[in-house]
């Protein structure tokens, strides 16, 4: 039987191919597997390049443990930017290790020293597009995948300005307009509190809780400004925090503001996502399709970004409900005036 080994499975980059088909089962057919998402909020961009084989002889497990099994040794890494369609200029992306740029690669089956990647720092340019291009040395092999970038966009609610109340019972509506090239979004909200020593309170320590709202909400198209809502149930709030925090007698907690991370993706994570969906319904006997976005290749090239509205003031009520409702009375959070409730 033959083992077939993806050296980017940590990725699960195996998707339904829209424009490129591979004979999976064939002898040793060099497959370059990409993960890249560009971010223009973000200080450096990296892009995630390894090799998918075949062997019949050897076991997976013996060469995900081989380096020079994952990684090309001679590679040509390129971004050419593009807007309005005419080129503009290409940015060369260097070879680093992960490992040393803060993305420690988890132990396991894949060997994670070296962990390499490809980083620029280049600025990008958010009303252009950009093309990945990767050139083999040994045989002149191209693979290439392009993707738009995602624009800014507004958020309406909330603002730095006006305090977020989740009462309970209620609901609370957070609304924002689309971003162009933006298909799919994401918000977590993070709740910071201090928790003080009843013994000593000049002893404090800051903490934060980060609560998912939702990850794959998406816009009806990418051209951008659709007004777009989402209802926040108040008592989700309550029962979450009470879910993620233990009581202690040692201290006391006092609530202090929100920040809401807002995240984007582009149109090809929102395919990505339909195929894995799809995947979900078929039977453990069929053959499950794969997505891929790159020409000459497999693996996922897309753009995403990133808002947060920071320090949102939080409403006397949804304080005065942490440090006095039922369900996290106990958590000994103190109430507006700066009293506990028991």
């Amino acid at each position: 039987m033959q083992k077939f080994f993806l050296a980017a499975a940590l990725f699960s980059l195996l998707f339904n191919s829209c424009k490129t088909d591979f004979d999976i089962t064939s002898d040793w057919e060099d497959i370059s597997v990409i993960y890249g998402l560009l971010d223009p909020t973000d200080t450096a961009q990296y892009i995630k390049i390894n090799k998918a084989f075949l062997d019949k002889n050897t076991s997976a497990l013996v060469i995900a443990k081989i380096p020079d099994s994952l990684y090309y040794q001679n590679l040509n890494v390129q971004l050419q930017q593009y807007l309005n369609g005419v080129f503009v200029k290409t940015i060369e992306m260097n070879q680093v290790d992960g490992n040393l740029e803060g993305f420690i690669k988890d132990t396991g089956i894949f060997a994670n020293q070296p962990n390499y990647l490809y980083k620029t720092k280049e600025i990008l340019d958010q009303n252009s597009s950009y093309k990945l291009l990767l050139t083999q040395a040994e045989d002149g092999k191209e693979v290439s995948a392009s993707t738009e970038i995602i624009n800014d966009f507004a958020v309406v609610r909330p603002t730095t300005f006006t305090k977020v109340n989740f009462f309970p019972g209620g609901v609370y509506k957070t609304q924002w307009n689309s971003a162009k090239d933006g298909k799919i979004y994401a918000l977590t909200i993070r709740f910071f509190y201090k928790e003080v020593s009843f013994a000593d309170t000049t002893l404090s320590q800051e903490k934060y809780l980060d609560w998912p709202i939702f990850s794959s909400l998406p816009s009806i198209s990418t051209i951008g400004g659709q007004s777009m809502e989402t209802d926040i149930d108040g008592d989700a709030f309550y029962t979450y925090v009470n879910s993620h925090l233990s009581e202690d007698p040692s201290v006391f907690r006092i609530s202090e503001y929100f920040n809401f991370m807002f995240s984007v993706g582009g149109e090809e994570m929102d395919l990505y996502n339909q195929v894995t969906l799809a995947q979900q319904g078929l039977t453990s006997g069929s053959a499950q399709p794969e997505y891929t976005n790159v020409e000459n290749g497999l693996g996922l090239f897309s753009s995403r970004f990133h808002k947060t509205i920071f320090n949102v003031p939080i409403d006397v009520h949804t304080i005065d409900s942490l440090a006095c409702g039922q369900v996290t009375t106990h958590l000994r959070f103190i109430n507006s005036v700066g009293d506990l409730c028991f």
